[in-house]
């Protein structure tokens, strides 16, 4: 399943880059914006906990929040969010917290919405000739998206979940939610 998430997210930020991502993007670049992969799939990830709690029979247990809890303050409180880290942590949630009916449920969710994206694109660009042109969607967690590719670019520090609205918005969700446990 690990490998379908990494599948996807790679197919998303490769078919976005074709869309019009950072202009002029060298061969070094593309491999740098690549290789934070396992960062957009820990966003994705985070991003789908509060909607799987609310799935019948797939909310998380209080040993599942006790583990996951320190995990995701740790992501709120860093500065820097690396992929080898964020790896690890994706690892650990995948192979260590999350039962595999849950991995299920957010692999054929993560899914879903890859094709309701691809088909929001397709009906734009049937309308408007220019959609898509410059028009980068980026990795999952909205907020500043050229932040993060200047980041990248530049080797700076970047943490979607403290950049990125959506995705700290998110984080903040579940760590409240899982706090009630």
């Amino acid at each position: 399943m690990k490998r379908l998430l990494s599948l996807l997210a790679t197919l998303a930020l490769g078919l976005a880059l074709a869309q019009g991502g950072p202009p002029n993007i060298t061969p070094e670049m593309r491999q740098r914006f690549e290789a934070y992969r396992p960062v957009f799939d820990l966003v994705a990830t985070v991003g789908l906990m509060d909607e799987l709690e609310k799935q019948r029979g797939l909310a998380f247990t209080k040993a599942q929040a006790q583990k996951l809890l320190p995990i995701l303050r740790d992501l709120q409180n860093r500065a820097d969010l690396k992929p080898a880290d964020a790896s690890k942590i994706l690892s650990n949630i995948e192979d260590n917290i999350l039962t595999p009916a849950q991995l299920k449920w957010m692999d054929q969710t993560i899914l879903k919405q890859r094709e309701e994206a691809r088909q929001r694109r397709e009906q734009a660009s049937g309308q408007n000739p220019q959609a898509g042109q410059g028009n980068f969607q980026g990795p999952p967690g909205g907020g500043n998206r050229g932040g993060l590719f200047q980041a990248i670019a530049q080797g700076k520090p970047y943490n979607p979940f403290k950049e990125q609205p959506r995705a700290a918005d998110n984080l903040k969700n579940v760590i409240a939610l899982l706090a009630k446990k």
